[in-house]
Formats: structure tokens, C-alpha cells, sequence
């Protein structure tokens, strides 16, 4: 294991759980500034070699401790994050703090008020150390982008962090920051975590509110990233909440996704795809995936291999992709990610019809999901059928020997952004060449609680 990665070699006040940061707050037995001070340290040592960041907040995020540090100590009511660092993706609008979205055409954009998730995780006390690294406005499942670069996995910095959070996905998985928020539209949370070591999930639409809207609709959430499940349903619960801006947001109960994870099922079925969309993995990842998956069953969870399973449908993720970012760069110039620019050329040669067809046929496809869902608490996958690949790339040139284009080679993923569920990868093993590999669950929809208390146990089961 490279050592920026060894938690072992982390300052101690970096390697804290949420709750147990919290419970020395409230003791007095640790400040919020100096566990700041010790995130910011590591940044300053490393942040060269991983590139996590568009824009470090240390001002901000040492404001943000020290009032946190006298909310401790005078007793007052403090935030659920109260004094926690943690990042932004710098796809989310932030008031007065550059967002450049990755694109030349928003270098120097300072957006002058918050998005409602920008608002939501400002409000909950925690200390913002930056904006991080993501691919040009989210195009690819690598966070390389024309303003600052490549984001690098701590497990060999060599090799991407994975996409299009991979700032956010990197930086936590170097000690920089407790946990981030990522956004998923096609694995973008789940690829960059499996790639870096961590916990990320991409819930349903409507969890979190997504404001300014995108052209592609439910596809995209924003979801969490951290170092357990626990951290990660500690953070859901503060992006949650219903917002009129976005209508597919619902109200929720407050504190419940990290209640869930304490809460033990009484048995759990799982359908295992290792050929999930009529492709497999790389056998080295499907390798480590699988022994995962035998761990689980000597734990009592209940697991079939299923071979049969809905088609892959890249040809649908193909058509709303690549309009989709058209409609947000119809004009691509020679500053745009050239790449990008492929793809949004790609897209002129889909009519509205085509579009429309591929909307209709992608309801089709969410149902045959659900419908298989029907009968298990989970479906589980390989997160990402590939390891790390270089940097800056749209992504690996082949997949078990079959040419890969700039997004067929995740289908583990974007399928699940197709059919509008929700799902979470856990850290469940190393391949061959020591890098990190993900086990991907799925749930039915609108039971992300449920996921989160399944994904607890298949986290202690891995870990074990």
C-alpha cells in the first residue's frame, strides 16, 4: 500500500470517525481547530502530488473551527457536522468562493448565492477546507479538467482518482478532509470511491435536492462520500431535505440514514450479477469481488449468482449523455476538454426523436429493474469492472480485451443512474497489483434506509 494512503501513517486527529469526533467535541477532549489544523497540514504536505483541490478554503474553513470550537465549549446547540472538515465538489454553486466546474468558460465564475445543498452543508457547523477536483462540468469518470488538471488516487499516484469526483474522492482518502460531497451521474461518486478506498453512495432522485437543475433529469444525485457506511449515512442526513426548487424532493426524518446503520435486518437476501448487463469484470477485480461475496455468505447473509439479467443499455446512456452536455457547451472551443468536444459533437447525430425514444425506453428499463429487486434486499456487482487507469483520460482503452469508448466501460454503474436506484460501493479487497477494489450494492426504490442498514453489515463482513 502506498503510505499517503496508510491511515497508519495519518496523523491520529485525521483517522477520527464523524461520531467519534463529535462525542471528544462535546467531552472537551479534542478541538475542532486543532483536528482542522491537522487536515490542513496534510493538505499542505500532499495536496501537490494528489490534486484534490481547484480552491483551498483555509481561511474559511479555520473561521468555520474556531466558531465551532467556542459552540463546543459554551454547551450551545451545535450542528450535526459541528466542527467536522469536509469538502465541496466544485460543481456546486458556492457564494462568494470560485466554482469553475472544471471549464474555462466558468474559470473565474463566483456564484453569488449558495445552491440549496451548498446551503444545507454550510449550515450543519462543519469546517469547508475547499472546492474539489472534478472533470469539466461532470463529463467523465475521471477528474481531469483544462483549469487545474488530474485528480490521483492515494493507492498509486500515478493512476486516477476516477471521476468526476475524484477530487472529493481523493482528499478524503489522503486524510485531507473527514468526508465529501460527490455528485453521480453515471458512477461519478461510486468509481472514484472503489478507485480510492472508501464508501461513496448515490441515492435515489429526490433525497437530495438538486438545484440548478441539469438536462439529465434524475440521472444525476449528489450523494456522500467517506471512510464507513456510518460516515456516510451521518452525511446523507445533512444534505436530505425537501427544497421547492426541486420538485422531485420530499421531506424526510431528520437523523434517520445514520440510525439505520445500527439497525441489524433479520436476514438478508442478495442476488449476486457478476455478469451483470451480459458483460463481467476484469477477472482480477472479479476475482476479489467474488471471494467478497463468500465472506458474506459465512456471515449469513443469503446469496444466489444470478446469470440472467437486464441487457446492458449504453446505447440509451449514449444519446441522453452526450445531448445533455451539448445543451451546456453547444459550442465547444479550442480550450474545451478535447475529448469533451468529441462527445458533444457525437451528439448531432441524434435527432429529438431519438432523444425522446431513448426516455421512453430508459421507463422501460427502470421497470425491469425494479421487477428484479422485487424478490431481494439487495443486488450486488462489482462497482467498476476495471482498476485505476491513467490520469487525465476518459478511461481505459479496453475491457477484457474488448475496446472501451469514453463511457461504455462503466456499465457496473451507470446502469443504476438509468434506472433511477440507489446504490453504495464498499471497500471489499485489493487486486493483484495492491489497488483498491469496490463491491457494489443496489437496492429497490425509495429504501435507501434499508440499503444503508444492509451495507453497515456487508461493511463488517468485508472488513473482517
Amino acid at each position: 500500500m502506498n503510505p499517503l494512503a496508510d491511515r497508519d501513517n495519518w496523523n491520529e486527529l485525521c483517522r477520527f470517525s464523524i461520531d467519534d469526533l463529535l462525542a471528544n467535541y462535546a467531552k472537551g477532549s479534542l478541538s475542532p481547530v486543532e483536528v482542522l489544523n491537522a487536515h490542513l497540514e496534510r493538505i499542505e504536505q500532499h495536496e501537490e502530488t494528489i490534486n484534490a483541490f481547484v480552491t483551498v478554503t483555509h481561511d474559511l474553513a479555520k473561521r468555520q473551527a474556531k466558531h465551532s470550537e467556542e459552540i463546543w465549549r459554551k454547551g450551545d446547540h451545535a450542528g450535526a457536522l459541528e466542527g467536522v472538515p469536509y469538502a465541496i465538489k466544485d460543481l456546486v454553486p458556492t457564494a462568494g468562493i470560485r466554482t469553475t466546474r472544471g471549464s474555462p468558460l466558468y474559470r473565474d465564475w463566483v456564484p453569488s448565492e449558495n445552491s440549496p445543498l451548498a446551503q444545507l452543508l454550510l449550515k450543519s457547523g462543519g469546517a469547508m477546507v475547499g472546492k474539489t477536483t472534478t472533470s469539466e462540468i461532470g463529463w467523465k469518470a475521471d477528474a481531469g479538467n483544462p483549469i487545474n488538471g488530474a485528480s490521483r488516487t492515494p493507492y498509486n499516484p500515478t493512476l486516477t482518482s476516477g471521476g468526476s469526483s475524484g477530487g472529493a474522492a481523493a482528499g478524503v482518502a489522503a486524510g485531507f478532509m473527514s468526508l465529501a460531497q460527490g455528485g453521480d451521474g453515471a458512477g461519478s461518486i461510486r468509481i472514484p470511491a472503489s478507485f480510492c478506498n472508501l464508501v461513496g453512495m448515490k441515492p435515489g432522485p429526490g433525497v437530495v435536492p438538486y438545484y440548478p437543475p441539469t438536462p439529465l433529469g434524475a440521472l444525476v444525485a449528489n450523494g456522500p462520500l467517506a471512510k464507513s457506511v456510518r460516515d456516510v449515512a451521518h452525511l446523507l442526513d445533512v444534505m436530505s431535505a425537501q427544497d421547492p426548487r426541486d420538485s422531485m424532493s420530499v421531506v424526510r426524518t431528520p437523523g434517520g440514514y445514520r440510525g439505520s446503520c445500527d439497525k441489524t435486518p433479520d436476514k438478508i437476501r442478495a442476488y449476486y450479477a457478476p455478469s451483470w448487463g451480459g458483460r463481467r469484470a476484469e477477472p482480477s477485480i472479479e476475482s476479489v469481488v467474488t471471494q467478497a461475496v463468500s465472506r458474506l455468505q459465512g456471515g449469513g447473509i443469503e446469496v444466489e449468482e444470478i446469470g440472467e439479467t437486464p441487457p446492458d443499455r449504453f446505447d440509451l446512456m449514449d444519446i441522453i449523455w452526450t445531448t445533455g452536455f451539448a445543451s451546456l457547451i453547444p459550442r465547444p472551443n479550442n480550450e474545451t476538454d478535447p475529448d469533451l468536444a468529441k462527445v458533444i459533437e457525437r451528439a448531432r447525430s441524434y435527432s429529438g426523436s431519438d432523444l425522446a425514444t431513448a426516455h421512453l425506453a430508459r421507463q422501460e428499463y427502470k421497470a425491469q429493474v425494479e421487477l428484479l429487486l422485487q424478490h431481494v434486499d439487495v443486488l450486488i456487482t462489482p462497482t467498476v469492472a476495471i482498476g485505476p487507469f491513467n490520469p487525465g483520460s476518459p478511461g481505459p482503452e479496453s475491457v477484457g480485451g474488448i475496446p472501451a469508448n469514453y463511457l461504455d466501460w462503466a456499465w457496473m454503474t451507470y446502469s443504476f443512474n438509468l434506472s433511477e436506484h440507489a446504490a453504495i460501493t464498499i471497500p471489499c479487497g485489493f487486486d493483484e497489483d495492491d489497488l483498491p477494489v469496490g463491491l457494489q450494492l443496489i437496492s429497490r426504490h425509495g429504501t435507501e434506509h434499508h440499503l444503508l442498514a444492509c451495507a453497515a453489515i456487508v461493511e463488517s463482513l468485508c472488513s473482517s
